[in-house]
């Protein structure tokens, strides 16, 4: 009977704890305004959309193991109720009437505070408004929403200055004894911060768009700062290790703002160049801060506003769900928002704290190996390395593959998939830019770079063969920044085609359980996964080709950095092993053999590249960032024997342009049979090979 009587208590004892954790996640949802776009244009059977934006407020409990993964949480200010809060912009668009809809939530991780999607997936014009999509032409060829998805964004990023749309959050600072906690840390500038100019000052953040971490003084000596300079972060040949520069003497530089010129005025937001800033040098500033807000927390955003659009009914302010009723999950990133949802994984936020999945199914883009710099004090997820700048970022790290392996150095077990309740399925995609830069192959292949690994049952990965790493469909090519970056044209296949077809690839994996196409990657054992010395490159006439890439290893930044989180101290990182980093092995057109292939990849009229080479006023001949490369086929024998060009001309390969059509549809069609074109665009495809000028 004394049992009997207790179970009421512990029933009520239980109820308060449900309760209480409940409110442990998104409290209210504050939509502030609500608006019809598109003039009410119908997105197929779903009918017109209507944009809700507002703000998420969230309060978590530090002490709950779900939570104490943020990294300094514990350094929070608490609330009342001994609860740390913080909020978030976040908008949705949903069908008017939802019950015209799939019940599916597409929740886009934003970039730097930007919606990013529909430049890739949408065919939207880089001219159009993405940041605040209302007009028709700002929501594309309409996708995703013709397939009643419901389009959802929330702010993450604590680093992101309000302004143009942005999302952006706020954060509690982390405090040691009441007040703000300091560390040295190192921020870069470089050609990405210059816009092609000279510029005498910049913000400590690099550009307006951000926040900087204020210097603790504008004395030096009090803020323990140095500047050096240097002509590439990668060594030669390319490694892990990072060049040290050359330091700047104190009397040409300063913590000031004088985008006039010297002296400017003390700040300790900006730093001041005497000579003024160059294209072809990297600026490494390294100084004590202070302010650093709890950074972690941006994947507590995604993981408690996710979850509340997909489970509940109100919040806990009464506020009732706009798009309740979601029945399926699937979330996607876009390079550097791909390196989030690859940490986000590993570090455990696919899980609510009431032990639900959040993304059912993940789209990560353009990701490569690498994992974001977010989950630590002063972190920098601004920032991202590639061959020439950057490279003091920590990204590749144990563990690169989604499986579970042994960790060489600890010799315990550890992936980014290891909680298989919860883990979603993924897509994963990389474009062959990624190799160069991102580090591609670590994905799926030994650090050695002696033998492929099997996958996850989980994953499937797809090299977007040829293509570069982003750009808008109807962008002309150009040479980069200044239209003088780079020495070739960049590369401006565009992805659309390929990816629309793998979300519905994902979707009918999610909710119908059909298993995607096999993983289609270069691999060491066909030979198509290669060191970039191997690689066999036609000798293309102005091409310059060293054989640069974005080394890699394993590297110690300090005792207090572990699984991808911490304090850094050893800000220029020391290596503790080097990795082989491959890449994919190329035709005699110089085209990605593997992977999947665009028709206008697998039919060439060009040599599209994932890499450019930087002229010599941006650092030549280093790689020049992101971009890829567009070099013509000849149209004659002729011609390729005036130049000196080794590559089949297009009369060779297609003899007419009804013949080159021809081949483009058979390649789309194959495609198509393969589940990676979607009809619509099979068509598509063949029309703009049609209204192409190509041996006309």
């Amino acid at each position: 009977m004394q049992h009997i009587r207790a179970f009421p208590a512990l029933l009520l004892a239980g109820g308060l704890m449900l309760a209480v954790n409940v409110q442990a996640k998104l409290v209210k949802l504050e939509i502030s305004k609500r608006e019809v776009i598109a003039d009410g244009m119908s997105f197929g059977a779903a009918g017109p959309y209507e944009k809700l934006t507002g703000r998420a407020w969230f309060e978590v409990d530090p002490i709950l193991d779900r939570n104490k993964t943020v990294f300094d949480l514990d350094r929070a200010p608490l609330n009342a109720k001994g609860r740390v809060e913080f909020s978030a912009d976040m908008v949705i668009l949903k069908p008017v009437e939802m019950a015209l809809g799939a019940k599916t939530l597409f929740f886009e991780v934003n970039n730097r505070g930007r919606k990013i999607s529909f430049g890739r997936m949408h065919d939207t014009a880089s001219d159009a408004n993405m940041n605040n999509p209302m007009a028709p032409r700002d929501f594309g060829n309409g996708f995703l929403m013709k397939r009643g998805y419901v389009i959802a964004w929330v702010g993450w990023g604590a680093d992101i200055a309000p302004g143009d749309n942005r999302l952006t959050v706020d954060f509690p600072i982390a405090l040691e004894n009441g007040r703000p906690v300091t560390e040295r840390v190192l921020t870069e500038f470089s050609d990405r911060n210059f816009n092609g100019g000279k510029p005498s000052s910049l913000p400590l953040s690099g550009g307006s768009a951000f926040k900087s971490f204020p210097a603790v003084s504008t004395d030096k000596k009090q803020a323990q700062a140095d500047l050096y300079v240097l002509s590439s972060d990668s060594p030669s040949p390319p490694g892990p290790d990072m060049p040290r520069g050359e330091a700047v003497a104190d009397d040409q530089w300063a913590f000031a703002d004088c985008p006039d010129g010297w002296p400017g005025k003390p700040s300790t937001d900006h730093i001041c160049l005497k000579d003024g800033f160059r294209n072809d040098r990297n600026y490494h500033l390294i100084y004590r801060a202070t302010g650093s807000p709890v950074m972690g927390l941006g994947y507590v955003t995604t993981r408690d506003f996710v979850s509340f659009l997909r489970n509940d009914e109100k919040d806990a302010a009464g506020n009732a769900n706009p798009v309740f009723g979601i029945k399926t999950t699937l979330c996607q990133g876009i390079s550097s928002s791909g390196m989030y949802l690859r940490d986000y994984l590993y570090q455990g936020f696919n899980v609510d704290e009431q032990e639900r999945q959040v993304c059912e199914g993940m789209h990560i883009h353009v990701a490569g190996a690498q994992k974001l710099y977010l989950n630590y004090r002063f972190a920098q997820p601004n920032a991202f390395t590639q061959q020439h700048r950057e490279r003091y970022v920590p990204d590749t790290n144990f563990p690169r593959q989604y499986a579970v392996r042994i960790n060489p150095f600890s010799r315990v077990p550890d992936g980014i998939l290891k909680r298989p309740k919860t883990d979603a399925k993924i897509i994963h995609t990389d474009t062959s830019n990624e190799y160069w830069q991102f580090r591609a192959s670590l994905t799926g292949a030994s650090e050695g770079g002696t033998m492929d690994f099997n996958e996850s049952s989980k994953v499937r990965r797809y090299l977007l063969a040829g293509l570069q790493h982003g750009g808008f469909k109807h962008d002309a090519p150009n040479h980069g920044i200044g239209d003088k970056q780079c020495e070739q044209l960049t590369n401006a296949t565009h992805p659309g085609p390929l990816l629309r077809a793998l979300v519905v690839v994902l979707d009918d994996w999610v909710k119908k359980n059909v298993a995607p196409p096999e993983t289609r990657v270069p691999r060491i054992a066909d030979r198509t996964l290669v060191a970039p010395a191997d690689l066999k490159l036609p000798k293309i006439p102005g091409l310059t080709f060293e054989g640069l890439y974005n080394g890699s290893g394993d590297r110690d930044f300090g005792p207090r950095v572990k699984a991808n989180s911490g304090v850094i101290d050893l800000l220029i990182p020391q290596t503790r092993a080097t990795h082989k980093v491959l890449v994919p092995q190329v035709d005699a057109i110089g085209n990605d053999m593997a992977g999947i292939r665009h028709p206008f990849v697998d039919v060439p009229v060009a040599t599209l590249l994932g890499w450019n080479t930087r002229t010599k006023e941006f650092g030549g001949p280093d790689l020049c960032d992101l971009l890829g490369s567009t070099i013509a086929l000849p149209k004659t024998r002729a011609d390729a024997q005036a130049k000196g060009d080794p590559r089949p001309s297009l009369e060779e390969l297609y003899g007419s342009h009804e013949a080159y059509v021809a081949k483009v549809a058979e390649a789309a069609k194959k495609l198509q049979a393969e589940r990676l074109l979607l009809p619509e665009d099979v068509d598509m495809v063949v029309r703009e090979a049609q209204a192409s000028d190509i041996l006309r």
